[in-house]
């Protein structure tokens, strides 16, 4: 079935080249697999009726989030590769999204000093009830597309004395290292479905699908450091687990979990 896309609203109070970005972004993720090259221009133009500028800006920007690739002699062509994040001691996820061909940046939703914890990260952080901990709230984003949220606890003995600036950054895990010597991190990632609350967070539709990473990482002592859960869209990431062998087994445990619950 054919989703029908509603014409370009010249009354509106949203900018003509961000409603012909969001028909276009619509474009992308439906694009045939037969090629990857994608309409010029001049045909843009043509379709919506707008001027070139138009079309160029909300180009530009889809090309800034990584949808679109232009190549020199070629064309526009759609970029069907999803951002790679990998599971390493220290994770550079700039990095990781840069060698995509992503940008990454963060926007801070929320950073307090909490006393409702919930009950599974309060066991895992060792917690006594009530006992306050440093909540973190925050999308990742490619361009202006939210890819992941994250939610993560920390608390305050490890928390105290670090920067707001440091807390702000792409990486806690570099800032908590200059105070802590780490011993190890577990992840377990579920494939779920989008509900309500994260739909709209991610911008996507309920019931899409998503990837659900719970974390937690401990210091050199056993005490864990830091608990939480990320949310991505999973129609825009993978992960890829690499874990060096010696015989007779592996050195690094593992676990992947698929569930079909709604988050």
């Amino acid at each position: 079935m054919q989703i029908m896309i509603p014409a370009i609203d010249r009354n509106s109070p949203l900018p003509l080249y961000a409603q012909v970005k969001r028909r276009l972004k619509a474009k992308i993720l439906s694009w045939p697999s037969e090629s990857d090259r994608f309409h010029t221009e001049q045909a843009l133009c043509k379709i919506y009726s707008v001027s070139r500028a138009t079309i160029r800006q909300a180009v530009a920007e889809l090309e800034d989030e990584g949808l679109l690739k232009r190549r020199q002699g070629s064309g526009t062509h759609v970029n069907r590769g999803k951002i790679d994040e990998s599971f390493s001691p220290l994770m550079n996820f700039s990095d990781q999204w840069a060698q995509s061909g992503r940008s990454l940046k963060v926007e801070l939703l929320q950073l307090e000093r909490a006393a409702a914890c919930p009950a599974m990260f309060a066991e895992t952080l060792g917690l006594q009830p009530g006992e306050k901990v440093l909540r973190l709230e925050r999308f990742r984003l490619s361009g202006s597309m939210r890819i992941v949220w994250d939610q993560r606890f920390m608390p305050l003995w490890v928390a105290d004395g670090i920067p707001r600036r440091e807390l702000s950054r792409v990486s806690l895990l570099d800032a908590l290292a200059k105070r802590i010597e780490f011993d190890r991190g577990e992840s377990q990632i579920e494939a779920g479905l989008a509900g309500e609350e994260h739909a709209e967070r991610l911008e996507v539709l309920p019931h899409d699908p998503v990837l659900i990473r719970h974390l937690k990482y401990f210091a050199s002592d056993g005490r864990a450091v830091l608990a939480g859960v990320s949310v991505y869209r999973a129609d825009q990431v993978r992960y890829t687990l690499s874990a060096p062998m010696q015989r007779p087994g592996a050195n690094l445990k593992t676990e992947i979990r698929s569930s079909s619950f709604s988050v």
